[in-house]
């Protein structure tokens, strides 16, 4: 019986082993293949310690953490070090790799103790400047590798006293200290350390010493063309000390198209020249003399190189002058120009047009500083070739009334050359009702029909039809529709216009084009524009009736943010708020560009915004609700929120509740909204004003009533449904 039962069992196990059955069978337990490391590359200061986890991944897809059962080593000890449960403890700046291994099978990642700040220190330690002038302090810190760095630009700023002096923690003028009244205060830089944060201080005391004159330095400069000069402001004070000023004081060049000078005393030399360039803070100036010469200038070219014209014809030359550093620009207009022989050909001493009179060759030389052009002179050769047909290009086109059209007019020799005579001959149009032409050979459209377009010659003619449309233009479209100068920068404008029969054309050379402020940025008749000096202008393209503008910011460095901000960023329907766009640039400046930037609102349901001309930025509600105040220019853009409530309008309250006035005067008049909450708004620019007496006095839509004849009249200000705010106005 038992050897019975050791066979039935000896057949179960085999039975099971042939069945797969146990640790013998076909399946394997999972191998592990593979170990990761995390966290990857992390950065841990000195002194400090980082978990590390190792977790296996296996040949059946499953994972496991192996933290505990791997060995952890550090390639660098001297860096850091790592126990058996995977803590490493950083010991000196640098990188060490962390590896995990277990059987063959291993994996790692990079550890980095980074240099960290441990301490600050500010200078001047001390200093004194009197009210409404500006210092610079500097925070030099101390690294965990014994280092010391300049890190004015990354610490926190803080004064003691903000009614004494501020300080800048905003780029690029952290550090910079302005004086506002007299006292002493602790200026402080605050870093942040592998622990918390370390500060540095310094004193600075606020005078109340008053600006009594400005030295501006260096005195009597001449600096050769395209260059740049920074000039220093000096101020001398009341209680005989003196300080740098220059980046407090107002900075003005006399001539800009000479020299142009920014908000911080950069002047760059434009044109050959002296000007005067002035530093002023309130009542206090002070000036230098600066020349722009041309002794950077290395050589000068003359094109075209030779020129051969017929008698009675001209010749354009052009003056280009290559600078000592490899730079080129056209000078024609700044050279001195000569004929060797005025019998052959003169030449105009400023403007390089040159005009054949008799059969031969003379040279053609232009001047800059001390530099002519090499080789010296250029030759022009008069030919007494007569010209026997000429072509008038384009042909056949059609504008619309009141664009222009440039022709050329290209004349063939008896000698079998060919010359552009366009600005040699007469110009004439067939039906001056239809279209007149100009000596330089543009054409200017005047109303529908067709006509001839005729350039004469020596008794030679040549023509071409010049058809004008009666379509009229419906819009101008200015390219770029804003842009950000710097000072002495160019831009050219175009303008395209859009008219009745869906055309387009660009109309640039047609229109009048004007700067709202020259000094800031002037623009030429053909549209170039040139930044002045910092602030912001709007360029204007008119024509007839229809215009567009363009706004421009001249600063001297970059727009970087737009700050929108408002005094009540809450209002009820009807009622306006007024915003206001900053503009903060790379160096730190500020500016007003509320009526540069375009607005939108991003629910104008709940409320609108206006970019009209006088009213820019004024938002009025709609409905209850919020929206987002959004306005942009060159590409930056600033935001912020305004909420309508549903407070509802109850009455108007117009003051002065009653006035008289002289006969040719004018009074204002104010409307406040008065809301259900207890809420009380200005809404002066959103009532609907009106005079019961026209004939004694009108009334502006801002509220500004001006008189016409004596006797008395009532002012209404009416706003939805609620009753008419009104006064009394009498005219004496």
């Amino acid at each position: 019986m038992r050897r019975f039962s050791f066979t039935l069992a000896l057949l179960s196990l085999l039975f099971l082993l042939g069945c797969g059955g146990g640790s013998y069978g076909g399946s394997k337990a999972p191998v592990l293949q593979g170990i990761s490391v995390t966290p990857s590359a992390p950065s841990v200061a000195v002194g400090l310690t980082q978990q590390f986890t190792a977790t296996g991944s296996y040949s059946d897809g499953s994972s496991k953490n192996l933290t505990g059962a791997v060995t952890w080593s550090s390639s660098m000890p001297a860096t850091a070090t790592i126990s058996t449960g995977g803590l490493a403890t950083s010991v000196a700046n640098g990188t060490t790799t962390i590896s995990a291994g277990s059987g063959g099978i291993s994996g790692s990642t990079v550890l980095t103790v980074p240099v960290t700040l441990v301490s600050l220190v500010v200078s001047p330690p001390s200093i004194q400047i009197a009210a409404t002038t500006a210092t610079s302090f500097t925070a030099m810190g101390t690294f965990t590798d014994g280092s010391v760095k300049n890190v004015t630009s990354s610490v926190t700023w803080s004064s003691s006293d903000n009614t004494k002096a501020t300080i800048s923690s905003t780029t690029p003028t952290q550090g910079t200290a302005m004086g506002v009244a007299a006292g002493t205060v602790t200026i402080t830089a605050t870093g942040t350390t592998a622990t918390g944060s370390t500060t540095g201080t310094a004193t600075l005391t606020v005078s109340s010493a008053t600006l009594v004159s400005i030295a501006v330095t260096p005195a009597g400069m001449s600096i050769p063309l395209g260059v740049q000069q920074q000039f220093t402001a000096t101020g001398t004070f009341s209680d005989a000390t003196t300080q740098d000023i220059t980046g407090t004081v107002i900075w003005a060049s006399t001539g800009n198209t000479i020299a142009s000078i920014t908000v911080s005393g950069l002047a760059t030399g434009l044109k050959l020249g002296s000007v005067t360039i002035s530093a002023t803070a309130g009542a206090v100036s002070g000036s230098t003399s600066l020349t722009v010469n041309a002794s950077n200038l290395a050589s000068l070219a003359v094109t075209p190189d030779p020129a051969q014209i017929a008698a009675n014809t001209t010749q354009q030359f052009s003056a280009v002058g290559t600078f000592n550093d490899g730079s080129t620009r056209n000078l024609t207009g700044q050279a001195a120009w000569t004929s060797s022989n005025t019998a052959f050909a003169t030449i105009g001493p400023s403007n390089g047009l040159a005009k054949g009179l008799t059969s031969g060759t003379t040279s053609i030389s232009a001047t800059v500083g001390s530099i002519t052009n090499t080789p010296p002179g250029v030759n022009l050769t008069v030919t007494n070739a007569t010209v026997t047909a000429i072509t008038v290009t384009p042909t056949g086109r059609s504008i619309a009334p009141g664009s222009k059209l440039a022709f050329t007019a290209t004349g063939t020799f008896n000698d079998g050359t060919t010359q552009v005579i366009t600005a040699s001959v007469a110009w004439t149009s067939q039906t001056t009702s239809v279209a007149t032409i100009g000596a330089g050979g543009t054409a200017t459209a005047v109303s529908a029909g067709t006509t001839n377009i005729t350039a004469t010659l020596s008794g030679v003619i040549g023509t071409a039809p010049l058809t004008v449309t009666g379509a009229t233009l419906s819009s101008i479209a200015i390219t770029p529709t804003s842009t950000v100068l710097a000072p002495a920068s160019t831009l050219i404008y175009q303008a395209t216009g859009t008219y009745s029969d869906g055309s387009t054309q660009n109309i640039s050379n047609v229109v009048t084009w004007s700067s709202l402020n020259p000094a800031v940025a002037s623009i030429s008749v053909a549209g170039q524009a040139t930044g002045q000096s910092a602030g912001s202008t709007t360029i204007k393209a008119q024509l007839g009736s229809t215009s567009n503008t363009s706004n421009v910011v001249v600063e001297s460095s970059a727009l970087q943010t737009i700050t929108v901000s408002t005094p009540i960023s809450t209002i009820p329907a009807q009622v306006g708020a007024q915003y206001t766009a900053i503009a903060g640039f790379a160096d730190g400046s500020t500016q007003d560009i509320t009526s540069s930037v375009i607005w939108t609102s991003s629910k104008p349901a709940v409320a609108t915004i206006s970019n009209s001309t006088g009213i820019s930025g004024l938002a009025v509600g709609a409905s209850p609700g919020s929206t987002t105040i959004t306005a942009a220019f060159g590409g930056v853009v600033g935001t912020a929120t305004l909420t309508v409530n549903n407070a509802a309008l109850q009455t108007v309250t117009v003051s002065p509740s009653s006035a008289n006035i002289a006969l040719g005067t004018s009074q204002q008049f104010t409307a406040n909204g008065n809301f259900n909450d207890g809420s009380t708004f200005n809404v002066t620019n959103q009532v609907a004003w009106s005079s019961s007496n026209i004939n004694v006095a009108v009334i502006s839509g801002g509220g500004l009533a001006t008189s016409a004849a004596t006797g008395p009249t009532t002012i209404s200000a009416v706003l939805g449904s609620a009753p008419a705010g009104t006064a009394a106005l009498t005219v004496h």
